[in-house]
């Protein structure tokens, strides 16, 4: 089969809640939904959630890769098997380099996502065969608490609470001292003595700041913390890691297997944070995984803030097959608050989670997934053959 129609979309749908992080205020869903059509093959879809202060993407420079390197690389090339799939996306690596500036790990993750997904919908077993062993159908949640009003932490989290088998809570650390202690005081008490609690940063303190600001929250016993130093810091992490005696989960630091290969060999981290989309993609996103298994370090599989339900199925599909998994970042549907209507979250739209998920579209027809209304048509390429 041959790719003869790209479709993108920019998929903006705004939240219930909103969610600040010491990165960005974010009101609306910001990612690029792909439509790839194989003409009576099939059809597949993918989602790239580009962050500037993640892998240096825009929704701009994502649409700008698929039309002027991926699309003419898929409408050349067949493919029918998975191996094919990871050539193609060899190519359009490939192509990603040779263009300034060198960006591109969301965006070849929505190449990934949607080629899979053409596989799965064909009946492709081999698609489905990723992780040919199923370690787990329940997942344990890690819920963030972002910088917002306690009123809303106070309405909304026992909700969640409630909702998920002993979640993990992630209080995100602003400038504001005082906010952090109350925010950490809430949080405890409402997740009771049992709950465990843990820190994010995104790296936009100083090394100081964070470690002052750690030694202020220690009596509500955090367990971890996540990003404490900007990208790129991996001696800083190292050592903060063996100061700070709190567990060091790297996210904005971890984008590729290179990025893996440096942490592992250096011990500067106990945990990955692996997001598809930043990290090229499930195939590039496993192949992380698996180097991790090896090292012994657990994955906490996350999430990009307001990403659609395509990426969230493939979160799960790839949490439900490793064996190294911490727990998984799944909160953006309650952004939208879909997460409360259904069990373990909205039900799956992308045939990535057929093979492991009581909630699938196995047997739908539809080619437009739910989430489509809330995006607007910015790219319709066709096959000039």
């Amino acid at each position: 089969m041959i790719v003869q129609r790209i479709q993108c979309y920019h998929y903006n749908e705004a939240f219930k809640i909103p969610f600040h992080s010491p990165q960005a205020n974010r009101l609306r869903a910001d990612s690029v939904i792909v439509r790839l059509d194989c003409g009576p093959n099939g059809w597949g879809w993918g989602e790239s959630a580009p962050r500037a202060y993640v892998t240096g993407e825009s929704v701009a420079s994502v649409l700008a890769l698929w039309q002027h390197a991926f699309a003419p690389i898929l409408f050349a090339n067949p493919f029918d098997t998975l191996e094919d799939v990871e050539t193609l996306l060899a190519q359009l690596e490939t192509a990603c380099r040779q263009n300034e500036p060198r960006a591109y790990h969301s965006a070849l993750g929505a190449a990934d996502l949607a080629l899979i997904d053409v596989l799965g919908r064909g009946g492709h077993s081999e698609a489905r065969q990723l992780f040919p062993e199923k370690y787990r159908q329940a997942l344990r949640f890690s819920i963030s608490v972002p910088l917002v009003d306690r009123a809303i932490v106070e309405k909304y989290l026992p909700i969640l609470q409630a909702r998920f088998d002993k979640p993990v809570f992630k209080v995100l650390l602003g400038t504001d001292s005082e906010a952090n202690y109350g925010r950490m005081e809430q949080v405890r008490r409402l997740a009771g003595e049992a709950g465990e609690i843990r820190l994010e940063v995104n790296g936009k303190l100083t090394r100081t700041q964070v470690l002052k600001e750690v030694d202020r929250v220690r009596p509500f016993r955090p367990a971890a913390i996540e990003q404490p130093l900007p990208a790129g810091d991996i001696e800083g992490l190292r050592q903060f890691r063996r100061d700070s005696g709190l567990a060091v989960i790297v996210d904005e630091s971890l984008v590729s297997l290179a990025d893996a290969e440096v942490f592992l060999a250096q011990e500067a981290c106990d945990i990955f944070n692996i997001k598809i989309s930043k990290c090229g993609g499930l195939l590039r996103s496993r192949a992380i995984a698996q180097m991790a298994a090896q090292a012994g370090v657990l994955c906490h599989v996350g999430t990009h803030v307001g990403e659609s339900e395509l990426l969230g199925a493939a979160g799960r599909f790839l949490a439900r097959g490793i064996p190294n998994f911490d727990c998984y970042g799944g909160g953006s549907q309650f952004l939208f608050s879909r997460i409360l209507e259904a069990p373990n979250g909205a039900a799956a739209t992308a045939s990535l989670e057929a093979a492991c998920a009581p909630l699938d579209d196995r047997h739908t027809t539809t080619p437009q997934p739910a989430f489509i209304r809330h995006a607007s048509a910015c790219l319709d390429l066709k096959s000039p053959c």
